[in-house]
Order: C-alpha cells, then structure tokens, then sequence
C-alpha cells in the first residue's frame, strides 16, 4: 500500500494530516498517511521543535525511519513551522530572510533540508511561518469552534487585509499568527491541537491553497508523487 510518511511537529499538525490531507490525497484506500511526531517533550507533553532543539535528533530520527521503511511506494515529507527552528538548521547560516518576500529563503532551507537528508523519496517542507497561517484562509470558519465570536473573526479578518497574504504575516514573538490568534481567542492556547485542524477542514484544503502559495507548492509535490502502478 502506497504510504505517506509525515513528520510533524506536534498533535495539531498530526490532526491536520489526519483529517485534511489524508482525504485529499488518498481519497480511496490506496494509500494512508502516517505521522510521526518529533517535537520537544516536557513533562509528556509535546510542544514542538524549538531553538533549543538539537538539528542532528531530528535528523537521525528522519534517517533512521528511512532505513526502515525501504518499500518504493513509501515517501517521506516534513510538516514544520519555519518559526522557531533549531538554530543549526541547515541552510540557515548561508540564507537570509527577508521578511516581504519570505519565500526565497523557506525554499533554500527546504533545499538545504533535502540535500542533507539526501534521499530521493524525502520532501521538504516548512511551513510559512507556522501552521495557524492556514487558519486565516478563513477566519468566518472560526465560528464552527467558538461561539459568539462575531467581533474576534473581524479582527482576524483585519490582520488578513493588512498583509499582502497570508504567509507574510511574521514570525515575531508577539505577532506570529499562532500568537495572533491566541491574542484574539485566549481559549485557542488550550485547545489548539482540537480547533485548529477542525476550523482547517472546515476551510478546506481548495481554500488553504489558494491563500497559501508555498503550501499549494508543497501540496502540488505530494500530487504529484511517482506512485508505482502496481
């Protein structure tokens, strides 16, 4: 069976596998989505990769899941923020963001990814600039998760409008889009791994890929996988 191996930060962007990319690209039982979750823990809690993260775990868990999986039909992809990565990342002391045109520099990282883990059925991807860019695709969807929020979804709905997409919306501290909306709807920080991959399936992946181009480039890599036709 044909299968998709993800490595994820965390719960939420597992969920999100789960429960939007898994439909899209496999719509019948010819293929399946695995995650593998390889973020940080504390105290049995996973919150993701970070920049105290050592590069080289991460790297030896992604290998080391590639040796033992050698079948044709199964790939391997990355679903990480580009907020936050470990400080020896590759390609980040070569590269040089700029924040109005954040796309060159994710694409040379994601080069530098791929070169290093130097296997062709791995994919690289980082996520512009961390998995909440894809809920403000949307923002009337976050009705289906909170209630009486008429108010919070115009405020969302002006961060949208004062940014030339939604994958420049920055990766400050303060002004990531996660904070952003946590900011909005303090309850989304306790129930982000529940809300937000249910808010993105009610968006669906049509409208997340519009609104997201370096996603939509990722997403046309995944189509576009050389499946064997057995």
């Amino acid at each position: 069976m044909r299968q998709l191996n993800v490595f994820c930060e965390g719960q939420t962007e597992q969920a999100f596998c789960a429960q939007v990319l898994q439909p899209h690209l496999f719509r019948s039982v010819d293929g399946m989505i695995h995650t593998l979750a390889v973020g940080e823990k504390n105290n049995h809690h996973l919150f993701g990769l970070g920049k105290r993260t050592k590069y080289d775990r991460v790297r030896k868990f992604i290998q080391n899941t590639i040796k033992q999986k050698q079948n044709k039909d199964v790939y391997f992809t990355t679903f990480f923020d580009l907020y936050a990565l470990p400080d020896d990342f590759p390609g980040t002391a070569v590269n040089s963001k700029d924040t109005a045109n954040p796309t060159p520099y994710v694409r040379a990282l994601e080069q530098a990814f791929e070169n290093d883990i130097n296997h062709h059925r791995f994919i690289a991807h980082l996520q512009l600039y961390e998995y909440e860019t894809v809920l403000f695709s949307d923002p009337q969807a976050f009705a289906i998760s909170f209630e009486s929020c008429s108010e919070q979804i115009k405020l969302l709905e002006t961060i949208t409008k004062s940014v030339s997409s939604i994958e420049h919306i920055n990766d400050g501290p303060d002004t990531a889009p996660s904070k952003r909306i946590i900011n909005i709807f303090p309850q989304y920080r306790g129930r982000k791994t529940t809300a937000g991959p249910d808010i993105a399936e009610h968006i669906g992946i049509e409208k997340i890929r519009t609104a997201c181009p370096h996603f939509h480039h990722w997403l046309t890599s995944l189509e576009r996988i050389p499946w064997s036709r057995e």
